[in-house]
């Protein structure tokens, strides 16, 4: 039996996360750093397969579709199960994924070797290589969930509107375009120079455990992009209006994505059980819970949102509260993880970065490199070129 009253909230909902991640598509296309695209990429993997799983749950208990007609296949029903795990349940402590990242990597905190990149802007380390490590080969699928964002905000707004697939563009176009001076300036927000580093020297001084490091080398990516996401759409008026009825705020579909993050951090913070992770959380509950005693539970309340068969509102001064309040919980976190890492290039920092920035140029693959590596990092150190011949 299916439950066919359908409240319009739901789909309001569906339009406003789909189309956010259409609009962060297209910003993404506009950009022409590499890294800033690679910070986009990375918050669509986490979060495009969640959305998706979630609809189709609405849909199906609503009678609307069914895993046959709702997935092409079965593996592709999979693996965005498997993606969304990923996102919401995959755990730091005593996580075999997180195991799997690190043998893979070759992570070594105590030998001094080269087996992990840092991005870093304004002398800053704003990234790793490590938590978007498994998903770098994943782009058709990743391809795949954008389309189907794509498909469901047409659906969604064709359904509440009844307007055309042309007014859709056309809405979406100009949304865009009235904003490009800060999308450039994001770009930059999110760019950053790719050096090869070495583990045991980012974490020289820091006195934590290594369940501390796999969480700062899993968890910061996302922290800093959804920073710096929220800010700009904060700033820019991405709400969508049509006959001067909002059909779409993705400011408030961002403050539901970090609310959802909040809820992941938390419990990685709760189950970590260390000096670290003790410290992070005495000092979110001093600052957020004398602000707001609720802070925990209205967040928690947002986050089900997710969730579209039913949609709670939150009143406007609860909401407004809430968002500094987010803020300040990622901002902690964000601080506390900046003051255990150690930044510091030398000489063969830099000139293996460049010789892996040659490599890639030069379309020669990582199997390549490791079976050559000592003759082509030998070629490169004196000539700043590779013979692949020699």
């Amino acid at each position: 039996m299916t439950d066919d009253k359908i409240d319009i909230n739901s789909f309001y909902e569906i339009l406003q996360d789909n189309i956010s991640m259409v609009i962060l598509e297209k910003i993404l296309n506009g950009f022409k750093c590499i890294e800033s695209k690679n910070a986009i990429e990375e918050f669509i993997a986490d979060f495009s397969p969640v959305l998706i799983h979630e609809a189709y749950i609405f849909f199906k208990k609503k009678g609307l579709a069914t895993k046959d007609n709702f997935y092409k296949n079965e593996k592709l029903r999979k693996k965005v199960e498997d993606y969304r795990m990923l996102t919401t349940k995959k755990r730091v402590p005593n996580s075999e994924y997180i195991y799997d990242i690190k043998e893979n990597m070759g992570i070594d905190f105590k030998n001094d070797i080269f087996d992990i990149n840092v991005v870093v802007l304004d002398n800053i380390i704003r990234r790793f290589n490590f938590s978007e490590y498994n998903k770098r080969e994943e782009k058709d699928f990743l391809g795949m969930c954008y389309l189907t964002n794509a498909e469901f905000s047409k659906i969604s707004f064709k359904y509440l509107t009844k307007l055309s697939e042309d007014d859709y563009k056309n809405i979406l176009n100009k949304t865009i375009e009235e904003c490009m001076n800060d999308i450039k300036k994001l770009e930059v927000l999110l760019s950053g120079n790719r050096y090869s580093y070495r583990s045991s020297k980012l974490f020289l001084e820091a006195d934590i455990t290594e369940v501390d490091k796999y969480f700062i080398l899993y968890r910061l990516n996302m922290i800093v992009i959804l920073i710096e996401l929220e800010k700009f759409f904060e700033k820019n008026n991405f709400t969508i209006s049509v006959n001067e009825n909002i059909i779409c705020d993705v400011h408030m579909f961002f403050s539901k994505i970090i609310a959802l993050e909040i809820e992941i951090l938390g419990n990685d913070i709760r189950n970590m059980n260390t000096n670290f992770s003790k410290s992070i959380q005495k000092k979110l509950d001093e600052t957020l819970l004398k602000k707001n005693k609720n802070f925990y539970s209205l967040n928690r309340k947002l986050r089900n949102n997710i969730h579209y068969e039913k949609v709670d509102i939150i009143d406007e001064a609860s909401y407004k509260e809430l968002i500094k309040l987010q803020k300040e919980y990622l901002n902690i976190i964000y601080e506390e993880i900046k003051n255990k890492l150690h930044f510091n290039l030398d000489e063969e920092d830099i000139l293996l970065s460049e010789f892996f920035k040659y490599c890639n140029d030069n379309n020669i693959e990582k199997e390549e490199i490791d079976r050559n590596y000592e003759n082509y990092y030998t070629q490169y150190y004196y000539k700043k070129s590779i013979d692949r011949n020699f």
